[in-house]
């Protein structure tokens, strides 16, 4: 059975024992928490004079007949036993073919529980046939990465929690501006804030502003924004905040530009390919992408669905020759900035340097006629 952890949190009858266990999906927070309840149930599900034992594997030690083998062996205190796989996608292919076939019913007294790690690594994932005999022979939980709406909710859950009352709009602007919707960091953040209001019964937006900082990503969006439309005096505008904090912003903020234009180099090519958010992609135009999932824009889509229609109301927005333009110049101010190609005194000004190259076609003496380099 294969359920998402919305489901999985609000039914009460689904065991993890006597079942084959499948923890997947980018959420790594959703993961310990279904994992904790799972080790929740093995430990407490000890009879009189029986002893229930838990116990971790690594993926990249694991063979198929060990597990099996694991999956039909009660514990040393004839207690139930949990046994857990981290990093499963990391038992090799051969071995998770091999594991497939091998999948059965297990004892009522085990659970074997399989953890992905979600590196984005297409060379390193679980085998659909494993995935798929997992969901036949016991539960597949799927830990998607929430868009931000389900994140402010769960912040708000999170904050009731501590006896505090976070504010709607507070926690619209932690998961679209300041943190993102990644659990944990909410987490962290919304305990952050509870201590920082004291004895106050709500968390306000006001109390974001004051402690909580940008993110950084959502303001290199809407610097993108900004040289989509051409805009210099604003793109400029956007762009100063993100260096007050020096030579170290600088070279934190160059990365984060040049990846944006990657991801709409390559959404452009998938739309006027036909590709629309959901839709499957032919295998041609998919071999055009990066192989490595941490900078395939279809990895990215498939962890954050929210962030595809961003994309591609920003590819609709760039023509293919400032897309060009924004590579080369983006590698030539790398360059001069690592003092390989080119001479600059000011990191700050040579990134304002930059984004005024890129919202415009006046060039730039500094580094103008570099070769350009394929996204």
């Amino acid at each position: 059975m294969k359920i998402t952890y919305a489901n999985y949190a609000k039914a009460k009858d689904f065991t993890c024992l006597g079942a084959w266990c499948l923890l997947f999906g980018p959420e790594q927070h959703l993961k310990r928490e279904a994992l904790a309840r799972m080790r929740a149930e093995v430990m407490a599900s000890g009879g009189v004079g029986a002893e229930a034992t838990w116990e971790t594997l690594e993926g990249s030690e694991v063979t198929a007949r060990d597990l099996i083998a694991r999956g039909q062996t009660l514990g040393l205190f004839g207690g139930a036993r949990g046994i857990v796989v981290l990093q499963a996608e990391r038992i090799g292919r051969e071995q998770q073919e091999e594991l497939a076939k091998l999948v059965a019913p297990l004892p009522s007294e085990i659970s074997v529980i399989l953890v992905t790690g979600e590196t984005g690594d297409r060379r390193r994932i679980l085998t659909a046939a494993l995935r798929k005999a997992v969901e036949t022979h016991g539960l597949a939980v799927e830990c998607p990465e929430m868009k931000p709406r389900e994140a402010a909710s769960w912040a708000v859950s999170h904050a009731k929690s501590l006896g505090k009352k976070l504010e709607p709009a507070a926690a619209q602007k932690l998961a679209s501006q300041r943190v993102g919707t990644g659990l944990g960091e909410l987490a962290s953040e919304v305990e952050k804030l509870a201590a920082y209001v004291g004895d106050a019964p709500a968390i306000t937006v006001s109390d974001v502003d004051a402690i909580t900082p940008r993110l950084i990503e959502e303001s290199v969006f809407q610097l993108i924004d900004a040289v989509a439309a051409r805009s210099p005096g604003r793109a400029v505008a956007l762009l100063r905040p993100m260096l007050r904090g020096g030579r170290d912003e600088s070279y934190r903020v160059l990365p984060l530009l040049a990846q944006a234009v990657r991801e709409i180099w390559q959404t452009k090519l998938l739309v006027e390919h036909g590709w629309r958010p959901g839709a499957e992609m032919d295998e041609e135009t998919a071999a055009m992408l990066p192989a490595d999932g941490r900078r395939n824009v279809l990895a990215l889509f498939a962890r954050r669905g929210w962030l595809a229609g961003r994309r591609i109301t920003q590819a609709q927005a760039f023509s293919w020759a400032q897309l060009t333009r924004a590579v080369l110049a983006l590698h030539s101010c790398d360059l001069a900035m690592k003092g390989i190609a080119g001479k600059i005194g000011d990191e700050q000004v040579a990134l304002e340097l930059l984004v005024l190259q890129l919202c415009t076609d006046l060039p730039m003496p500094l580094w103008e006629d570099r070769t350009p380099v394929s996204p």
